[in-house]
């Protein structure tokens, strides 16, 4: 009894007499019997059988999800498990002299070890769940990795293959760079939608035939320009400023550069390579669209001329250029600059260049949208004010060499104006100052003007006296703080109602000279003040 439960359970695992094993996969089982029937034993394979099986086993297209059983092919040299379910894979190290292996369009997030197949030249699984390829180190003679479309983040070194011939490694999280300085065999390179942004060793690359760079963010394919193999160059979508050299490529077939940085100055060449090799149009040369031309912002002052340049060296003549200011085209001609004899506030605003060429219709050249702001003509600050002195006779005595102007065209001229006067003033000292509210003002070459507003206090020592007779000197006194002012004469009557902060200038209410003598201030809240008026 206890023999027959042992039996019974070598045969639920796959094991059981006669040298036959179980398949777990219904539809392996179906494929086998189907196309293989000298390796089945009823619904069993048999063991022996699969290991003297030669030459391929095909099971492509069998809708299998699971391929334990594959391991007992030992003698085959092609395993072929393409366009399946299948999500794992049995250990094939037993399967010595496997020279292909292809299980591509399955569900694999791993395979085992493949250090064994020191024969393999041919491994293909692309478009898959892979996040790493397995070891292959002991397969010197591989000629083609195909494996694009997964996850995989980092190649094997792929020193350890100095025949190979084709890697396709397209639509993978690669990292930054790719080597391939050991591949002098290599003929067809696949590295689109990488994002890698360096072909290590391209220039070694002397028997390349195809090139799928596209979609990535390598910045140069100046290596290219010494290979003269080259039939298929799609390099399209990356940030390149040149074209490789086409002249000595008499195969060339397709060459896509369309989403570069490239311009008809850029171009131009390759279409005369293109031309001396008798082939005025390629099978297929895309150059349109390109990426935006970079362009800076501008901040520049107003009443200052301004040049706006299409940011090419050496255009071409043929070029055409348009000019547009918040989407309205404001200049069309062959100048590749638009200029601004004295810009004004109204050319603020949003602009950009398209650029044509006759010559290749297909494409528009457009900078991104720019800004131009537009400043004042000259602009003036007055962080600090040094006083030299202040005295009651003579009033204030100030250092205006701390003020800061922004720019303006020298020589400049400094005025200095008060509730009653405006004076040119010998910057930087502005002598004889009374107390109140000052405007200072600079104006340049131009005649622009800029202001700032100032204010100088009461002197506390001093007595409530003013001589408003023109001299400068003491012809105003200064309230501060604001408020409704009443004037009256030592009568008690009423003189002239002012407004503060302002500088009183000894006037009535109709602007007439008051006589000399003492008068009363009053405001709300605050203490008289007698102020006398001498003449």
């Amino acid at each position: 009894m206890r023999v027959l439960v042992i039996l019974f359970c070598l045969h639920t695992f796959g094991i059981a007499s006669g040298q036959t094993v179980i398949l777990p996969d219904t539809n392996f089982r179906n494929k086998l019997i189907a196309s293989y029937p000298q390796v089945m034993q009823g619904d069993s394979l048999n063991i022996s059988q699969a290991a003297a099986l030669t030459g391929s086993l095909t099971l492509s297209f069998s809708n299998i999800s699971n391929a334990y059983g594959v391991q007992y092919f030992t003698s085959i040299t092609n395993l072929d498990l393409t366009n399946n379910n299948i999500d794992t894979l049995p250990d094939i190290s037993t399967i010595t002299g496997l020279q292909r292996f292809y299980a591509s369009n399955n569900k694999l997030t791993a395979l085992p070890s493949m250090a064994a197949l020191t024969k393999l030249v041919d491994f293909q699984v692309s478009n898959n769940l892979l996040t790493a390829l397995p070891n292959l180190s002991a397969s010197t003679g591989l000629s083609f990795i195909y494996c694009q479309n997964n996850n995989i983040e980092q190649l094997p070194p792929l020193s350890q293959f100095p025949q190979l011939s084709v890697l396709d490694a397209g639509a993978n999280p690669l990292n930054n760079s790719i080597d391939v300085s050991s591949c002098s065999n290599l003929t067809q390179l696949h590295i689109h939608l990488t994002g890698i942004d360096t072909i290590i060793g391209l220039e070694n690359l002397k028997k390349l035939t195809t090139l799928y760079a596209w979609n990535s963010n390598i910045r140069s394919f100046k290596a290219l320009d010494s290979i003269t193999t080259l039939q298929i160059c799609d390099i399209f979508n990356n940030p390149i400023t040149e074209i490789p050299y086409m002249q000595n490529k008499p195969n060339i077939n397709s060459l896509i550069v369309w989403g570069g940085q490239l311009t008809f100055e850029d171009i131009q060449p390759t279409l005369l390579q293109l031309q001396q090799l008798q082939q005025a149009t390629p099978a297929t040369f895309n150059y349109a669209p390109q990426q935006s031309i970079p362009y800076a912002d501008v901040t520049a002052r107003a009443s200052n001329p301004l040049t706006l340049t299409y940011p090419i060296s050496s255009p071409l003549s043929t070029n055409i250029y348009v000019w547009l200011k918040d989407s309205v085209v404001i200049d069309s001609s062959n100048s590749p600059s638009y200029i601004f004899n004295s810009l004004q506030s109204s050319n603020a605003g949003n602009y950009e260049l398209r650029v044509y060429n006759p010559y290749m219709s297909s494409l528009i050249l457009n900078t991104n949208v720019f800004r131009v702001t537009v400043l004042n003509c000259i602009d003036l600050t007055i962080p600090t004010l040094d006083t030299i002195n202040k005295g009651c006779s003579k009033g204030y005595t100030i250092d205006l060499s701390q003020i800061q102007v922004a720019g303006g065209t020298m020589p400049f001229i400094y005025e200095l104006t008060s509730s009653f006067t405006t004076t040119v003033i010998n910057y930087p000292i502005a002598e004889n100052l009374a107390s109140g509210n000052y405007s200072l003002s600079v104006i340049d070459s131009k005649n622009c003007k800029a202001s700032a507003n100032f204010t100088l206090n009461s002197i506390s020592e001093c007595d409530p006296i003013i001589t408003p007779n023109g001299d400068g000197i003491m012809d105003t006194y200064f309230i501060e703080k604001p408020g409704k002012v009443t004037v009256y004469d030592l009568n008690r009557k009423q003189v002239n109602i002012l407004q503060a902060p302002i500088d009183w200038d000894g006037t009535d209410r109709t602007g007439a000279l008051l006589d000399a003598g003492l008068y009363i201030l009053t405001m709300d809240g605050q203490n008289p003040i007698y102020l006398s008026i001498i003449r």
